[in-house]
């Protein structure tokens, strides 16, 4: 079984999410981090950053794992 990862990311302001499907977790990290680069200077970790944004308002993302399947 083959799977996808799903990142659906968006700012606090905007009314829609875009959504990237990803071969891997590393691509959706980095995906992340170049939406929020100006909040990135420092490295944090995706839990940190997670966290800043939630509590500043800023924006959100979700990554979920989808099977795909190829007949």
């Amino acid at each position: 079984m083959n799977k996808i990862i799903t990142l659906r990311i968006r700012w606090s302001n905007g009314d829609d999410y875009e959504v990237y499907l990803c071969k891997t977790h590393e691509i959706a990290d980095r995906i992340i981090r170049e939406w929020f680069s100006e909040y990135c200077t420092d490295n944090p970790s995706l839990e940190e950053l997670e966290e800043y944004l939630f509590v500043k308002d800023i924006g959100y993302w979700e990554i979920s794992e989808e099977v795909v399947i190829c007949e």
